[in-house]
């Protein structure tokens, strides 16, 4: 799930083969993250009647959010069309394209709002106005996503990987600095939102941090790679072609597979570092 892609008129998501690859590649949120959800919203007084997905994307939030915590109708929001022509349908769950700042619905009826691995690209506190609009009395404000991935079980890829994400995507940088591909400020995501005071506008915050390590092979973890924005402006801006040269995945990949090949390693443990923040509103 991701934004309110367009930034500045422009669809960040909408690449051909992207959305696609974002729904087949994306980390899946586990199991244990709705769990929790499911028990904060529980031990409120909103119900389970109308979840709201922000940045809904492919739908790896809204479908859970019908099938699993058994919400009464789930509306799945997202600028990007091209986005949702890839979303998964499940009978519970209606997608629309839309706004973060003007959602398609009323004043006071959700009971959930769920914004996943997007709320980096919005300016917080209208949206914050907007979340707080829609919500019901005590409805929970749920912000999901992930850090970048951890290779720690092969330091040598880790090294090379943080070098193309910091070096060449300049994830450190603010956004519209020299050096820097991504259209927002990556690292406010990365650090799951931490110096955001979510208490100053809502009530019972909560923060955790979940930890999903995966098997996963060189190839997947290099077509997860291809869906990030930034790698897809960097193409852009130099000219460049997916696969062709100067791609810098490609260099990625082939350096990683030497040292796979040196280690004898199939395939790379990946740790996907999860962040939830609930609240209720006030």
């Amino acid at each position: 799930a991701l934004l309110f892609r367009e930034v500045l008129g422009k669809d960040l998501f909408g690449h051909e083969g992207q959305a696609k690859s974002y729904a087949v590649y994306r980390p899946k949120y586990t199991g244990e993250i709705f769990e929790t959800i499911s028990q904060f919203v529980g031990s409120g007084r909103a119900g389970r009647g109308i979840a709201v997905d922000v940045g809904t994307g492919t739908g790896q939030v809204a479908v859970p959010l019908s099938e699993t915590l058994q919400f009464d109708k789930v509306v799945g929001v997202d600028r990007s069309e091209e986005q949702l022509s890839h979303a998964q349908e499940s009978e519970g769950v209606e997608y629309i394209a839309g706004d973060a700042y003007e959602l398609p619905v009323g004043d006071g009826t959700a009971s959930l709002l769920t914004i996943a691995q997007t709320m980096h690209w919005l300016d917080l506190p209208l949206f914050f106005e907007e979340v707080n609009r829609v919500l019901v009395p005590g409805g929970t404000f749920a912000v999901l996503g992930y850090s970048i991935p951890q290779l720690s079980c092969a330091p040598v890829i880790e090294s090379r990987f943080r070098r193309y994400y910091e070096d060449t995507l300049g994830s450190l940088l603010p956004s519209g600095a020299p050096g820097s591909y991504w259209d927002c400020n990556r690292t406010i995501l990365d650090s799951g939102f931490r110096d955001v005071d979510f208490e100053a506008t809502f009530t019972d915050v909560g923060r955790v941090w979940f930890h999903d390590q995966q098997e996963v092979s060189l190839d997947a973890h290099v077509a997860y790679l291809t869906t990030m924005s930034a790698y897809r402006t960097y193409l852009s801006r130099n000219g460049l072609s997916m696969e062709g040269e100067g791609d810098p995945l490609l260099a990625f990949k082939a350096d990683a597979k030497e040292q796979m090949e040196l280690a004898g390693m199939d395939a790379l443990q990946v740790t996907y570092p999860y962040f939830l923040i609930l609240s209720r509103k006030k």
